[in-house]
């Protein structure tokens, strides 16, 4: 199967679109970030997702996939499994009825485990399309439980100092981590109005959360701590209403805080303690899918080409496809199967 990327994935022998960002008359849709979806006349996806899109796909005639449940078409089926990134994530298994070729499009993928999305399925395949957002060797994150562990450590310090402690994560799934975190620890949480609404879906979807939150209000009781999403907005609302001569500490969880580089547009700035934490898999989790799935060749996409450039060494057929391929990507001669 030949693949093309721009603004999505597509496979122009099948003339099916994975996670485009122009809308389709048909196309498959991975998880409900903004960044992988477009209001298509007929998106596929699973439940999970459809529940977080509704309001967004309301005027699309939807097609949802239990996950391993195949949809048939007439030169080839797909299968939806599960990709551990947020609720309903799904990684679409694409195989071509002429010769059985599989191919699996990721999308973002957690490798770690996660306390409210369904867990990474391993899906062996022919031809890998992988995401490569931290696709850079000096993206490792430490251990989770560390990650949470300090977390729990600073916004206690804050607490006891008498500061007003933020925990700054993007509003669909990170955000909802961080809640169920939270509570496990026995934090008071009070939320940003659009994360709160987004942790009530994930309810619907079945999700339970280990005790109580709200929707901050503009007041913050002394022993609470405020969950919103990274950005100017966030901060400036917070300003207005920081009560009286308590300062407010703001802690920032992305992957991001692992790497030397520049962090992406739109992070904001970073905050008075940065944790690494994300809900995408990391360098080293990327290369240990890549050995489990075991592809025969592989295509790298939505991020650095040092992936693709460290799997050749390993010995695997990969290039990266994007704007930022290197000239060792569009050189390299792809094996056929």
């Amino acid at each position: 199967m030949n693949v093309v990327f721009d603004r999505g994935v597509y496979l122009p022998g099948l003339d099916l679109w994975l996670d485009a960002l122009r809308k389709q008359d048909f196309a498959v849709i991975s998880h409900a970030h903004s960044d992988h979806t477009a209001r298509h006349a007929r998106p596929v996806l699973t439940p999970n997702t459809q529940l977080l899109l509704s309001e967004y796909l309301r005027k699309s005639q939807s097609v949802t996939l239990e996950y391993g449940e195949p949809l048939d078409a007439s030169d080839y089926s797909i299968t939806l499994h599960p990709a551990g990134h947020c609720l309903g994530s799904a990684q679409a298994l694409v195989t071509q009825r002429s010769d059985g070729a599989r191919l699996l499009y990721t999308g973002d993928i957690r490798v770690q485990p996660s306390p409210i999305n369904e867990p990474l399925e391993t899906v062996s395949c022919d031809t890998l399309v992988i995401e490569s957002t931290y696709g850079r060797p000096d993206y490792v994150f430490p251990p989770q439980a560390d990650a949470v562990a300090n977390a729990v450590r600073v916004l206690t310090a804050w607490l006891e100092q008498g500061a007003l402690p933020v925990a700054l994560g993007w509003r669909l799934g990170k955000a909802q981590e961080i809640l169920h975190h939270l509570l496990s620890a026995g934090f008071r949480v009070a939320c940003e109005d659009g994360i709160y609404d987004v942790a009530r879906k994930y309810e619907d979807g079945g999700v339970t959360f280990p005790g109580p939150y709200r929707i901050f209000d503009g007041t913050a009781a002394d022993d609470e701590v405020l969950l919103f999403p990274p950005g100017r907005k966030s901060r400036e609302y917070i300003s207005q209403h920081r009560p009286p001569g308590r300062p407010v500490r703001y802690l920032e969880v992305t992957g991001w805080a692992a790497g030397s580089g520049r962090r992406p547009w739109g992070s904001g700035r970073p905050g008075d303690a940065s944790l690494p934490y994300s809900d995408h898999a990391d360098f080293n989790d990327l290369i240990a899918y890549v050995q489990a799935v075991h592809p025969r060749r592989i295509f790298t996409v939505f991020g650095f080409p040092d992936l693709a450039e460290r799997l050749r060494r390993m010995g695997y057929a990969a290039v990266h496809l994007g704007k930022n391929a290197t000239a060792a990507d569009r050189e390299y001669q792809m094996p056929l199967l």
